[in-house]
């Protein structure tokens, strides 16, 4: 009688299996047909795009008010998608600031594809998620990918969600997963995925599609598209026009000349050699040389601080171990962050595993707090090997840190085109100015980033320094003489 149930049991959950994937091969059959059964679409409008964690030039609006605040404008936007090939294109007319810190808007083109290579689900995600979080990508992906269905509630609507996974694996050894939510007039109103990043971890990406209408010869298309990643506005399009099979695809989104023809070159970075330059009892240089983003690290009584985390993981715990030679017996504390852009937080993970805390300027607090605490399960860093919640204390206009003995003054730096969460380091005793981006270039006149410092530093009554040390490595030292020439004074 028990075998008798077992084989019942086992029989029934086969058939709740098949039943389960003949349910999914009628979702995907039934959404491609409702956008069109397309075999390549192309829409175009107007879109609004950001550098993750930075923010967009604009005309309108020269300060950064916060992360991808404002985001860049995009005109003349195109994209078109080849389902056989499979590839991706999508290109427009935007603005860049200039070069060398200036905030001149200039004229400049943007351009992203995604390569038939790498759409290849065997290939690196983030390569290929462009692609598979458009409805029409997505649907594909699912069709071969094995998907499975079930039902959701989200924002208060009942969906069928739609789940695949790509071939390729996180570094974790973690599969990745797409879920995407169709609707009951079976139209994909949402695809979201994660990836691995440094600072925010499994970085959540979420593509609504909403307003869909018939453009012409059945094929569907959205209206609206906003995409975030980590819970931050990231691309936005306002769609205008859309056609479905079109006879130009191949002309459509042309790359232009200076476009990478397939995915960047892999292979190992080179290794990280630490070099240290003592600029007074207890205040140490760190840096790695040519094209190094260089940090200070300053003792106290009891433990160190470090201004700035070194870039990326790889140099920011190789600043880690070197403190840790120089100052064998003494905790690193504190971390300091100039301002949260990409190039400048990518170290942090290595001293959050350390158990540092990160000083910031207040107007970061909301993103370090979000990005570094969300979980790292696609990701086998550092701090995913030794999770520890990141602990942040902020600067609102002035802070100071002493044991007494030695004494670290932070200032915020505002208005200033970069970011609204700029903060310089003064370091009394030795009369050292550190700062990340207002960079001095022999030769040159002030970039507009250094304007707007050199009167801030003077309304604080900063301006008895003698070192200028900038998180980008210099090619020689620089020193407060070089700033007021290069301002022409």
């Amino acid at each position: 009688m028990l075998k008798k149930i077992t084989v019942t049991a086992i029989c029934a959950f086969a058939l709740g299996a098949t039943a389960m994937a003949q349910d999914a091969k009628t979702v995907i059959a039934n959404a491609q047909a409702a956008l069109g059964n397309v075999k390549s679409i192309t829409y175009s409008g107007s879109a609004h795009d950001v550098a993750f964690q930075q923010c967009g030039a604009n005309a309108t609006e020269l300060v950064c008010y916060g992360p991808h605040n404002p985001m860049r404008p995009l005109t003349g936007y195109v994209r078109v998608i080849d389902l056989a090939a499979p590839t991706s294109r999508h290109t427009g007319t935007t603005m860049n600031f200039g070069p060398g810190g200036s905030t001149t808007i200039t004229p400049a083109t943007f351009f992203q594809q995604v390569t038939a290579q790498q759409a290849d689900v065997s290939q690196p995600w983030a390569q290929s998620l462009e692609l598979y979080i458009t409805p029409w990508g997505f649907l594909k992906g699912a069709a071969e990918n094995a998907a499975t269905a079930s039902r959701k509630n989200e924002g208060g609507k009942s969906y069928t969600m739609l789940s695949w996974s790509p071939k390729v694996k996180a570094p974790s050894g973690k599969g990745y997963t797409v879920n995407g939510y169709v609707n009951g007039d079976n139209i994909v109103e949402r695809v979201e995925t994660w990836v691995g990043e440094p600072i925010m971890g499994d970085m959540h990406i979420v593509a609504t599609y909403t307003d869909w209408r018939d453009f012409g010869g059945g094929a569907m298309a959205p209206t609206h598209i906003v995409q975030t990643r980590g819970g931050w506005p990231f691309f936005e399009v306002n769609v205008t026009n859309a056609r479905g099979n079109p006879t130009d695809a191949a002309s459509l989104a042309p790359a232009p000349a200076n476009a990478p023809a397939g995915p960047p070159g892999g292979g190992q970075p080179p290794a990280l050699t630490v070099t240290t330059e003592k600029l007074g009892d207890g205040v140490y240089r760190l840096t790695t040389g040519p094209g190094s983003y260089d940090s200070l690290v300053i003792e106290f009584k009891n433990y160190v601080m470090m201004l700035e985390a070194g870039q990326s993981i790889a140099r920011g715990s190789a600043y880690v171990a070197e403190t840790k030679k120089l100052f064998p017996t003494k905790p690193i504390r504190y971390v300091m962050n100039t301002h949260p852009h990409a190039d400048h937080t990518g170290g942090l993970p290595a001293l959050v595993a350390e158990g540092a805390t990160i000083i910031a300027q207040a107007n970061a607090k909301e993103f370090f707090e979000r990005a570094l605490n969300t979980p790292r399960t696609l990701l086998d860093d550092v701090l995913a090997k030794n999770p520890k919640r990141a602990k942040v204390e902020t600067v609102d206009e002035k802070r100071v840190y002493t044991d007494g003995t030695r004494t670290v003054e932070f200032y915020h730096i505002y208005p200033a085109p970069h970011s609204n969460a700029l903060l310089i380091a003064y370091i009394p005793k030795e009369k050292i100015l550190f700062q990340g981006d207002f960079s001095v270039i022999p030769g040159e006149p002030a970039n507009d980033h250094v304007r707007a410092l050199v009167p801030a530093l003077e309304k604080l009554k900063l301006t008895d320094f003698d070192r200028y040390i900038n998180v980008h490595v210099s090619a020689a030292p620089q020193h407060k003489a070089d700033v007021w020439k290069a301002m022409g004074r």
